[in-house]
């Protein structure tokens, strides 16, 4: 065997290798982001948590960029054979990498109706989509199509790209599927000119489409969004968080005489728990005892006291009859549960906020009278920016309660930075820093306690 030949046969081995080597990177990518989307609803994890999967994953996505054209190949590759996960690692490289002919590639042979693959695709472009960029994607808007419209959508919404507000313009045009996309992204881009065009979108067949307009009007600062709530949330389960998030002492009112008729229902509970009248806190107490209402009374109660009370409890796991050996089955079918070889059951003890009705009844019958039933709460102090800022710092504060009060500081008091909570937390904490540093100069401007919006003050 000559020297050549048997430089070539090293050569061909050294790139099998190196291939595999990407093929692994791809293939860790894909599981951490995946692994990603499902931490921000899982209570054992807080939002600070979630860097770690951000930091490895990005050790992933850094060496197939420095593998250059070899890596490349092996992405074009998986984002036809590899799965959505492998999909959104190889789009964030060719961002890195500059390569937009290769992201169109992908976005041309994208499936509109691949909701996985298309929101991976749509997350790496929110996450690395370059600037310069811009213009070609720009003139895709246009296009009556079911994929470019919602991923740009999202983009300019999520970037707070002020180009976006052309959205506009195509919004009667829409394709239905994709009108709650742009609704919502008009509703970030913060153009006052959106207002009257949206408001017709309220009455739209769709639910969806109804509460994202609903969202995207309190944001921008029309009035006429609490109105409309205020007459649909007795009938209208879509109205109840939007009145939550805008409404004054009037939809306390609404709400209350909702749950006194029977009609409660989880939204019901958080929009009085955003609204945060103490006039709400025997009900929402009473609703603890509603298994299917508990974690939202409990949640609701937490917003307005600040009580911070927990509990411990056992969550069993589900189980899968397909798993069971035939012994196991047979026992299970008689009533008897499967359990792990020390003899306890298979699941998870998790802390949580306590839903005992005796738990927070205690609380309060001892805390009651430090509240002024004249004014607002949350977290236990009277109504501000600041506690809004709490709630986005607190790594007790869950998923939602992050994302209603990143809207409350848009539509209370107008303090519109870009944020998102599935934002990478060192986003986040950019945007946070920002946050704390406006509302320690302007916050003084808010009395603490009254209900304000679009930064003014309400009439009750």
């Amino acid at each position: 065997m000559t020297n050549s030949v048997r430089k070539s046969i090293a050569t061909e081995a050294m790139i099998d290798f190196a291939v595999e080597v990407y093929q692994e990177h791809l293939e860790e990518a894909s599981f951490l982001y995946e692994q990603r989307l499902t931490l921000f609803d899982d209570p054992e994890v807080t939002w600070e948590d979630i860097h770690d999967f951000e930091e490895r994953l990005e050790a992933h996505i850094d060496a197939l960029v420095v593998g250059e054209d070899l890596a490349l190949d092996v992405c074009k590759q998986q984002t036809t054979e590899g799965d959505f996960g492998e999909l959104h690692a190889a789009v964030r490289v060719f961002c890195r990498q500059n390569r937009k002919d290769l992201v169109l590639e992908v976005l041309e042979e994208l499936d509109p109706d691949d909701t996985e693959s298309m929101q991976a695709f749509s997350d790496a472009l929110k996450h690395e989509f370059p600037e310069d960029w811009l213009d070609d994607f720009f003139q895709m808007l246009p296009e009556d199509d079911q994929k470019t419209i919602p991923i740009l959508a999202d983009l300019f919404g999520y970037r707070h790209m002020k180009e976006g507000t052309a959205l506009l313009k195509i919004l009667a045009d829409t394709p239905a599927g994709s009108l709650s996309k742009v609704i919502w992204s008009l509703g970030r881009l913060g153009d006052e000119g959106a207002r009257g065009p949206l408001l017709k979108y309220l009455l739209h067949e769709d639910e969806s489409v109804r509460s994202t307009t609903a969202l995207a009007l309190l944001r921008l600062g029309e009035q006429k969004t609490i109105d409309n709530c205020l007459q649909e949330a007795p009938v209208q389960s879509w109205a109840l968080i939007p009145l939550g998030l805008g409404g004054n002492r009037s939809a306390v009112k609404v709400l209350l005489e909702q749950t006194r008729a029977g009609n409660a229902e989880g939204d019901c509970l958080m929009a009085l728990g955003l609204l945060g009248d103490v006039s709400a806190v025997d009900t929402l107490v009473a609703h603890l005892t509603n298994e299917d209402l508990a974690k939202a009374a409990a949640t609701a109660l937490n917003l307005i006291t600040g009580a911070e009370l927990y509990e411990e409890v056992f969550i069993p796991e589900e189980i899968d009859e397909d798993e069971l050996f035939e012994e196991e089955l047979e026992k299970f079918k008689q009533g008897e549960v499967p359990t792990r070889p020390d003899g306890e059951p298979f699941g998870t003890t998790i802390t949580r906020l306590s839903q005992k009705p005796e738990d927070w009844q205690g609380w309060w019958t001892e805390n009651k009278s430090g509240f002024n039933p004249g004014i607002r709460y949350r977290n236990g102090k009277p109504y501000s920016p600041a506690c809004l800022l709490e709630n986005l710092e607190s790594e007790k504060s869950p998923h939602k309660v992050r994302q209603l009060a990143c809207e409350e500081l848009v539509i209370r008091y107008g303090i519109d930075f870009p944020f998102e909570t599935d934002m990478l937390v060192s986003q986040q904490k950019q945007a946070i820093a920002k946050y704390a540093d406006w509302i320690k100069a302007n916050g003084s401007r808010f009395q603490p306690g009254e209900w304000y919006f679009a930064g003014q003050l309400m009439h009750q």
